[in-house]
């Protein structure tokens, strides 16, 4: 009875940083979901407000802070071609951790 405990504890050990790596790459993987969220919400408010002023200042909103506390900010918007009548190109990059969780390019028709 000893020995099969001891051997069941050295079996969780070494299966201990798996299940570790698995819970931190979950919670990366929940950052970058919720990034993509907030970016997709962007593009969405763009569509519905459809001028050049309104997309130029989508890189001024304001940050939003995701379930693990990680801070999710526009680092580049970028508008071309944004004229009455036309198409403009809509560039989207968020930012959390240090590094691009998110990135988008949407045509938005400008009336």
């Amino acid at each position: 009875m000893i020995i099969a405990m001891f051997l069941l504890g050295v079996v969780a050990i070494a299966i201990l940083p798996a299940l570790w790596q698995g819970i931190v790459l979950s919670s990366q993987q929940a950052s970058t979901a919720t990034a993509t969220r907030y970016m997709n919400s962007l593009i969405d408010d763009a569509r519905a407000t459809p001028t050049c002023l309104y997309l130029s200042a989508i890189a001024s909103r304001p940050a939003v802070v995701d379930g693990r506390g990680v801070q999710l900010s526009t680092s580049t918007s970028t508008v071309a071609g944004c004229a009455p009548g036309g198409t403009a190109t809509l560039t989207i990059n968020v930012d959390g951790e240090g590094r691009t969780l998110a990135t988008t390019t949407a045509l938005i028709y400008i009336p």
